[in-house]
């Protein structure tokens, strides 16, 4: 294996996307995208500036407007105030989208539970081992 930045860029994007496919496998079908799953899990945490939600998820303010009106139909977010400054709109999970988020956090983690465990345990070590590496270039800017 190369130790080459670049190579080593396309093999680590190549994996994530067929990680981040294997994940969004266990959701489809169902009336909520995985992008909304990803905003509801921005909101686990408490209420959020929708500015803030749009930067996050790097997409224009209207884009996450319609996805925010989309969650509010369907009965998962609920808007607010600011209560530091009652112009600015927040938006917080509902006891609904609390559900919906821990059931579909479920059922990933089950599945990648049952791809693991077919894994062998020295394999799965690698993996343990690589995690915080993983983790490190998930929090650099």
């Amino acid at each position: 294996m190369s130790d080459d930045p670049g190579e080593l860029a396309e093999q680590v994007s190549a994996v994530l996307r067929h990680l981040v496919l294997l994940l969004r496998r266990t959701t489809a079908g169902q009336p909520v995208t995985s992008q909304q799953y990803s905003v509801l899990g921005s909101l686990e945490r408490g209420p959020r500036r929708m500015t803030e939600l749009a930067e996050e998820h790097a997409v224009q303010l209207p884009t996450m407007t319609v996805q925010i009106n989309r969650l509010e139909d369907a009965g998962l977010v609920a808007r607010g105030s600011d209560p530091a400054d009652a112009r600015v709109r927040t938006v917080e999970l509902t006891d609904e989208g609390r559900r919906r988020l821990l059931a579909v956090r479920q059922a990933r983690i089950g599945h990648l539970s049952q791809e693991l465990a077919a894994l062998s345990a020295q394999e799965r070590a690698a993996l343990r081992d690589a995690l915080p590496v993983l983790a490190k270039l998930g929090k650099t800017q």
